[in-house]
This record gives structure tokens, sequence and C-alpha cells, in this order.
């Protein structure tokens, strides 16, 4: 027996009287919330109860992402869970107190337990979790080079340097046009340092998201005729102390963050 993989197999079993009774508002929505798990093909009054089984038999239950990223999180917690903290946190930058794993993210510290757990005394920014523990895993404890390079350089970043392009370095560019003393006033509350460098940018400042992984933030303003540009590099040994994935969510994760900061002191609760 097939795999029901497009609402529309279930739709074409419906009445389509789109009557609601089934709690949704039309029969292709009620189809599809039957494809995601949401609802139960018996849930249509006007459904033979054979047909409906017989679909039922065909739906493969997916987990969600939230499922998926729960497992991903178990599975690096159980291979943190047998190193020894004392011997990583030299090369982590990082430092044990009272056993646990103290690392600093953006002037903040997170722990990391013996377990693989993460506490902290402020807000735990769930989206650091993931990143904090491959660093813990990955991490070589390569010390900075001081040379910047693209994204999508890096290895393994080929599948994510779209992504990272139009989910992290254009929001940000967005997010300084409309509030950039804000913007920039917030990277210094989180201890980005402003640097010199060739390249004529208006704003250039590190940041560290994690110890031994900074990123380079540059920022050109906007001109008559010239829209403003936004890059964020990476040093080039940010390959050997984590990797792309975590270094993409530690990007996205910064920028949700200062959306939210935004959106809360605005005046009037809007980010343009």
């Amino acid at each position: 027996m097939s795999e029901l993989k497009n609402p529309l197999e279930i739709y074409a079993a419906l009445a389509k009287t789109n009557c609601g009774q089934c709690g949704v508002p039309s029969c292709m929505a009620f189809a599809a919330a039957v494809l995601q798990g949401q609802k139960k093909p018996a849930a249509c009054p006007y459904l033979d109860p054979a047909v409906a089984a017989q679909l039922s038999q065909r739906i493969v239950q997916r987990r969600s992402l939230e499922e998926d990223h729960q497992q991903a999180i178990e599975q690096l917690r159980r291979q943190v869970a047998v190193l020894d903290f004392s011997l990583l946190a030299p090369r982590l930058g990082a430092r044990l107190v009272d056993g646990n794993l103290a690392i600093n993210c953006l002037g903040k510290d997170f722990c990391i337990t013996p377990a693989g757990e993460m506490i902290s005394d402020c807000h735990l920014n769930h989206w650091i979790y993931v990143p904090l523990l491959h660093y813990i895993l990955l991490c070589q404890g390569k010390e900075v080079q001081g040379e910047w390079v693209p994204y999508a350089t890096l290895p393994g970043a080929a599948e994510w340097s779209q992504y990272f392009s139009h989910r992290c370095e254009e929001p940000l560019r967005q997010l300084a046009d409309a509030h950039r003393d804000l913007i920039f006033e917030m990277f210094h509350l989180f201890g980005a340092q402003p640097v010199a460098l060739a390249g004529g940018a208006d704003h250039s400042l590190t940041i560290l998201p994690l110890p031994k992984v900074p990123f380079l933030i540059n920022y050109w303003e906007p001109e008559e005729g010239f829209d403003s540009k936004l890059n964020i590099l990476l040093d080039r040994s940010a390959a050997e102390n984590s990797n792309a994935q975590s270094i993409n969510l530690l990007a996205r994760g910064i920028i949700e963050m200062f959306r939210q900061l935004i959106l809360r002191h605005s005046r009037d609760g809007k980010l343009f």
C-alpha cells in the first residue's frame, strides 16, 4: 500500500462540502491537516469508515521540526556526557564553575553541565544550545588568525551559504538601515570591539558569539544612488573550532535576538 504524500490524494476521497464539522474551514484544509497528523480521517462526518481506515494506514507520521531539533540535542548531549571537562576547558577558552563548563557568548556565561544540559543566570536563548554543544565537541582550540573570510568559503558551508546571506546578512542590513544607532549600541553592549580594516566600511566591529569563533561585521551606510551593504565574515580558524551549520545558527540567533530587542524597546512596537 503506497504512502500518501499529497493532500490532494486525501481531498479526492472527501465529499467536498466544506461543512466545517471537522473543525477546519474547508475540505482542502482538512486534507492538509490529515497529512500533517493534526486531524484523523475519521473526523470527517461524510467519509466512509472503511475509506477513513484505509487512508489512515497510508499516512506515515513524520516528526516535527521541534522533535527533530530535540532529537539532535539529545544525541549531542550523550556525546558531551562522556567528556572530561577539566581537559576541555583550556582548549575551548572556557572555565570550570562548580563542575560545569562556563562558555562566554556575547559577554554572557552559558554553562553546560556534565549531563549536557544548558543553564544560565540570564534568559536561556535556545538558539545557542546546539552551537554550544557542537563547539564543545568540535573545537580544536585553534587560535584566531586575523584572516577574515566569507561564510561560503568555510568547509561544509555550500548548502547553507544562500540561507546565511538571505536570513542573516540581509535582515541585519535592514535592521541597521532602520535602527542604525540602536543596532550598533546593542552590539557594543554585547561586547563588540571596533576594528580598523582596509575596505572602507563605515562600521567594522568584531563580536564573540563563542570564545574562539569571532564574527567581523562590516556595514556601509547608504549613499545617494547606492544602497547600504553589510557582510558577516569569519576568521579562517572558525572551520577548526565549529562547523558551518552551527555558525549559521549562531548568526541567525543573534539577528533574531536583536529583532526581539528592537520590538521590545521601539516606541511603536515595530521593526520598520
